[in-house]
């Protein structure tokens, strides 16, 4: 019974370790290829906005720039070095009419199927704007989902769910003229 539990435990040690070992080399591998963004590469939050380690992605604003919509989001950085993923399956959601917009892409020119990497903002609020069709004009909440889509590059600890983001955003109090400028 003895060289049971001892074969049991090595081959439950060894699985454990197998499957580590795969978490560790496709994360590897993802971070080798995301893209990395330091400060001079990002817009930030004004002084005040909320700083959240339990909710670190929020609506900044929204505005259109041509036949689109720029919603920029705030998001918390809480290590010297952290990854910020925005995906593919990210939707604004019409709360009266449950239409749909998907986002097309990153506003600043990022790659949507990269890693972004964040380094050297610890204890800052990056922005970052996405871009999405144009809002018809009678729309006046929305609600923001990130989806699961089989696209998305994401390191293995990030979430499997689906997430709601925001929750009945007035569009009229995030309204803004223009998008941010980069604080030198």
């Amino acid at each position: 019974m003895k060289r049971f539990i001892t074969f049991l435990t090595v081959i439950v040690t060894l699985c454990i370790n197998s499957v580590a070992q795969n978490f560790t080399e496709y994360d590897r591998k993802v971070f080798n290829e995301g893209t990395v963004l330091t400060p001079d590469d990002l817009f930030f939050a004004r002084e005040g906005t909320p700083y959240s380690v339990e909710k670190p992605c929020r609506v900044y604003s929204i505005h259109n720039e041509g036949g689109e919509t720029i919603l920029t989001l705030s998001y918390s950085i809480y290590f010297d070095s952290q990854w910020v993923h925005i995906g593919k399956g990210l939707e604004i959601v019409d709360s009266l009419t449950n239409d749909v917009y998907k986002v097309r892409g990153y506003a600043d020119g990022y790659p949507m199927g990269k890693l972004l990497i964040v380094k050297g903002c610890k204890g800052k609020n990056i922005l970052i704007r996405m871009r999405f069709p144009k809002l018809k004009r009678n729309v006046e909440t929305i609600c923001l989902y990130e989806r699961i889509h089989p696209d998305d590059i994401k390191p293995s600890n990030n979430r499997v769910d689906d997430e709601l983001i925001a929750k009945n955003i007035k569009v009229a109090d995030y309204r803004v003229k223009r998008s941010p400028k980069k604080r030198k």
